[in-house]
């Protein structure tokens, strides 16, 4: 779905109530470098997700994050565990199901972001984004449990669960 798409202005986020997430998509998309891209991230992770609640706005989000994402070559945390949260969160039977007009191009673009993933695991340095990955692959494998364990299994949980064996 084009960022400029009136669409946008109709969706709601995370909290239920109208959000247009298109405004930072395009500014994530302008910016090149990380400072730039934390405040739109932290708007992004607040607004398009809240306690296990997603909306539309947050399902339109997915195939634009990981446009910009592979545009950039980029392997950053926040793209991949954006889209890994929200697809967790869309399993719940509390949020909405994805829209028909919608479905082809939210798994394409999972599947994209799959090889492409794949296809840069070597290049993945950091512990987050490698646990988010690992996540996001379990996931689109329909292991959904699996990847929800791994998402939430941060260093600290990580060191705590490794104690039990």
């Amino acid at each position: 779905m084009d960022l400029d798409n009136k669409i946008w202005t109709t969706l709601n986020g995370g909290y239920k109530i109208p959000y247009d997430a298109s405004i930072q998509l395009k500014q994530l998309r302008k910016v090149d470098t990380k400072d730039l891209m934390i405040p739109i991230f932290e708007e992004l992770w607040e607004e398009l997700h809240h306690q296990g609640d997603v909306e539309l706005a947050s399902y339109y989000s997915v195939p634009q994050l990981i446009s910009i994402c592979i545009d950039k070559k980029s392997l950053d945390y926040n793209f991949i565990g954006l889209c890994v949260t929200i697809e967790i969160c869309r399993l719940s039977e509390t949020n909405p199901i994805i829209p028909k007009e919608l479905e082809q191009e939210y798994f394409d673009s999972l599947k994209e972001f799959q090889l492409y993933l794949i296809s840069n695991f070597d290049n993945i340095t950091d512990d987050t984004s490698l646990r988010l990955t690992l996540a996001f692959f379990a996931i689109t494998k329909g292991q959904h449990d699996l990847g929800k364990a791994i998402d939430n299994l941060d260093e600290d949980v990580l060191k705590e669960f490794l104690v039990q064996f």
